[in-house]
Protein backbone atom coordinates (compact mmCIF):
# COMPACT_ATOMS: atom_id res chain seq x y z
CA UNK A 1 0.00 0.00 0.00
CA UNK A 2 1.36 3.62 -0.90
CA UNK A 3 1.62 6.42 1.41
CA UNK A 4 -1.27 7.87 -0.57
CA UNK A 5 -3.45 4.86 -0.64
CA UNK A 6 -3.65 4.39 3.18
CA UNK A 7 -4.09 8.76 3.54
CA UNK A 8 -7.14 8.03 1.21
CA UNK A 9 -7.98 5.03 3.53
CA UNK A 10 -7.77 6.84 6.50
CA UNK A 11 -10.14 9.71 5.09
CA UNK A 12 -12.61 6.98 4.19
CA UNK A 13 -12.12 5.38 7.68
CA UNK A 14 -12.95 8.91 9.47
CA UNK A 15 -15.82 9.63 7.25
CA UNK A 16 -17.51 6.20 7.36
CA UNK A 17 -17.00 7.16 11.46
CA UNK A 18 -17.72 10.93 12.14
CA UNK A 19 -20.17 13.29 9.83
CA UNK A 20 -18.45 16.01 10.80
CA UNK A 21 -14.49 16.04 11.61
CA UNK A 22 -14.41 19.85 11.37
CA UNK A 23 -15.39 20.12 15.37
CA UNK A 24 -12.85 17.06 17.24
CA UNK A 25 -10.13 18.70 14.90
CA UNK A 26 -10.52 22.42 15.92
CA UNK A 27 -11.43 21.34 19.81
CA UNK A 28 -8.17 19.26 19.63
CA UNK A 29 -6.24 22.03 17.80
CA UNK A 30 -7.60 24.62 20.79
CA UNK A 31 -6.95 22.42 23.24
CA UNK A 32 -2.87 21.99 22.39
CA UNK A 33 -2.97 25.70 21.08
CA UNK A 34 -5.30 27.60 23.41
CA UNK A 35 -3.84 30.80 22.56
CA UNK A 36 -5.34 30.38 18.82
CA UNK A 37 -8.57 30.12 19.51
CA UNK A 38 -9.30 33.63 19.72
CA UNK A 39 -8.30 34.07 16.21
CA UNK A 40 -11.59 32.26 14.95
CA UNK A 41 -14.11 34.45 17.60
CA UNK A 42 -15.76 35.42 14.19
CA UNK A 43 -16.39 32.06 13.06
CA UNK A 44 -19.67 31.49 14.72
CA UNK A 45 -20.34 28.51 11.67
CA UNK A 46 -17.45 26.88 11.93
CA UNK A 47 -17.23 27.56 7.72
CA UNK A 48 -13.66 29.45 8.24
CA UNK A 49 -12.46 26.25 10.00
CA UNK A 50 -14.05 23.79 7.52
CA UNK A 51 -12.33 25.59 4.54
CA UNK A 52 -9.45 25.69 6.42
CA UNK A 53 -9.37 22.10 6.74
CA UNK A 54 -10.08 21.10 3.97
CA UNK A 55 -7.07 23.06 2.13
CA UNK A 56 -5.26 21.56 4.44
CA UNK A 57 -6.31 17.77 3.55
CA UNK A 58 -5.90 19.03 -0.17
CA UNK A 59 -2.61 19.83 0.17
CA UNK A 60 -1.52 16.41 2.73
CA UNK A 61 -2.46 14.68 -0.95
CA UNK A 62 -1.06 16.89 -2.77
CA UNK A 63 2.74 16.60 -0.39
CA UNK A 64 2.44 13.26 -0.79
CA UNK A 65 2.40 13.63 -4.70
CA UNK A 66 5.25 15.41 -4.79
CA UNK A 67 2.81 18.17 -6.10
CA UNK A 68 4.90 21.33 -6.61
CA UNK A 69 1.64 22.86 -6.47
CA UNK A 70 0.93 22.01 -3.48
CA UNK A 71 4.70 22.34 -1.89
CA UNK A 72 4.31 26.17 -2.44
CA UNK A 73 0.94 26.43 -1.50
CA UNK A 74 2.11 25.08 1.93
CA UNK A 75 5.13 27.23 2.17
CA UNK A 76 3.21 30.13 1.33
CA UNK A 77 0.67 30.25 3.75
CA UNK A 78 3.07 29.31 6.46
CA UNK A 79 4.43 32.78 5.70
CA UNK A 80 0.91 33.57 5.57
CA UNK A 81 0.24 32.20 9.11
CA UNK A 82 3.22 33.94 10.51
CA UNK A 83 1.17 37.14 10.07
CA UNK A 84 -1.25 36.18 12.55
CA UNK A 85 1.19 34.67 15.49
CA UNK A 86 1.51 31.42 14.39
CA UNK A 87 4.88 29.72 14.12
CA UNK A 88 6.55 26.78 12.56
CA UNK A 89 6.07 24.99 15.05
CA UNK A 90 1.93 25.27 15.40
CA UNK A 91 1.65 25.64 11.91
CA UNK A 92 2.86 22.19 11.47
CA UNK A 93 1.02 21.32 14.56
CA UNK A 94 -1.97 21.09 12.42
CA UNK A 95 -1.28 18.04 10.44
CA UNK A 96 -0.38 16.13 14.39
CA UNK A 97 -3.51 17.55 15.41
CA UNK A 98 -5.39 16.30 12.58
CA UNK A 99 -3.77 13.12 12.42
CA UNK A 100 -4.12 12.19 15.85
CA UNK A 101 -7.95 13.22 15.36
CA UNK A 102 -8.08 11.24 12.91
CA UNK A 103 -6.44 8.25 14.17
CA UNK A 104 -8.90 8.71 17.54
CA UNK A 105 -11.71 8.50 15.58
CA UNK A 106 -10.80 5.61 13.63
CA UNK A 107 -10.14 3.66 16.71
CA UNK A 108 -8.92 -0.11 15.48
CA UNK A 109 -9.74 0.27 11.93
CA UNK A 110 -6.07 2.69 12.05
CA UNK A 111 -3.80 1.06 10.10
CA UNK A 112 0.54 1.06 10.62
CA UNK A 113 0.28 2.20 7.04
CA UNK A 114 -2.09 5.09 7.66
CA UNK A 115 0.21 6.25 10.59
CA UNK A 116 3.19 6.25 7.90
CA UNK A 117 1.13 8.04 5.80
CA UNK A 118 0.36 10.43 8.18
CA UNK A 119 4.12 10.77 9.29
CA UNK A 120 5.13 11.21 5.59
CA UNK A 121 2.41 14.12 5.46
CA UNK A 122 4.08 15.82 8.51
CA UNK A 123 7.48 15.62 6.97
CA UNK A 124 6.59 16.92 3.82
CA UNK A 125 4.97 19.86 5.09
CA UNK A 126 7.39 20.57 7.23
CA UNK A 127 10.16 20.87 4.66
CA UNK A 128 7.54 22.94 2.75
CA UNK A 129 9.80 26.09 2.90
CA UNK A 130 10.20 28.19 0.34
Amino acid sequence: MTHLTAFTASLETVAERCEDVVPPVYAALFERFPEFEELFVLDVDQGARGHMLNEALSMAEGLLQDDPVAISFVSAERMNHEGYGIDDDVFEGFFHVMADVFQSISGAAWSNEMSAAWDEVREKAAAAKL
